[in-house]
């Protein structure tokens, strides 16, 4: 998976510390131990094992190249009724037991993105997921496939979203003069307490000097992918700010380009 997702210094390597990974080791958890997760193979048929099975090993079954579509789809109709009606484990278990599938369709639809975006990524796929399994017909055949396909949808949307915002504000010309418009724009939402002066010094930094966000992570002994988070963060505020009247100073001509 790893392979797949390598790219240049702004590219994840890895899903760790996202929601996918948590997810993953939620299930470990369940799935081991003196009490796993495990479902009746006499309520599925379809040439299950009669007897308790274990979640990892109804997973192992699913993906064996044997397992037919009428097994897949008896299998996933019981999984998503438990998640429905026996609690949020039984949903960490049906995230588990889908994710292969949640892993590769990760890796497809984050390919080439920056850590931060990533991580947007896959949350967001998770949550779409997680909230099919209310809705989902379960009479309907290919139960998985059109889960994770509300999955897809939800990275997708994020991935655009996220993307033409990176792509926007790289187009913006990034004036380095100090004594304009823009730097008072920063001074009147610090003093106004909208962003705070660490928030302020980054904007002015990355966005009006022209220093390249990861050179100033690095001089702070901080990840980049956090400053990408809490630059995008400070400017979504400061622009809503701008949009309310809160900060006072006009931000016409190159000020325009803090709300990106």
């Amino acid at each position: 998976m790893a392979s797949n997702l390598q790219g240049n210094s702004t590219t994840s390597t890895s899903f760790n510390e996202n929601a996918l990974n948590a997810a993953d080791k939620a299930f470990k958890l369940l799935t081991t131990g003196p009490e796993p997760l495990t479902v009746d193979g006499c309520l599925i048929g379809h040439g299950v094992p009669q007897r308790s099975i274990e979640l990892g090993e109804l997973k192992a079954l699913l993906l064996a190249p044997g397992a037919e579509d009428e097994l897949k789809d008896a299998v996933w109709a019981h999984l998503v009724r438990r998640s429905r009606s026996d609690g949020p484990a039984w949903v960490v278990g049906c995230v588990g037991v889908a994710m292969p599938g949640l892993k590769n369709l990760a890796s497809r639809t984050s390919r080439g993105c920056p850590v931060h975006v990533v991580e947007d990524i896959v949350s967001e796929m998770v949550t779409y997921f997680v909230a099919q399994l209310r809705r989902i017909d379960l009479d309907r055949p290919n139960i998985l496939p059109r889960l994770l396909l509300w999955a897809k949808k939800g990275a997708l949307r994020v991935r655009a979203r996220e993307l033409t915002s990176v792509e926007i504000c790289a187009d913006l010309p990034e004036p380095v003069a100090l004594d304009g418009e823009p730097f008072m724009v920063l001074a009147e939402a610090v003093r106004c307490r909208v962003i705070t002066s660490d928030k302020a010094k980054l904007i002015n930094t990355t966005r009006l000097e022209g220093h390249a966000l990861r050179a100033y992570a690095g001089r702070l002994g901080v990840p980049a992918d956090r400053l990408y988070k809490r630059r995008r963060a400070a400017e979504a505020r400061l622009a809503r700010a701008i949009e309310e009247g809160q900060v006072s100073v006009s931000c016409d001509g190159p000020a325009s380009n803090l709300a990106c």
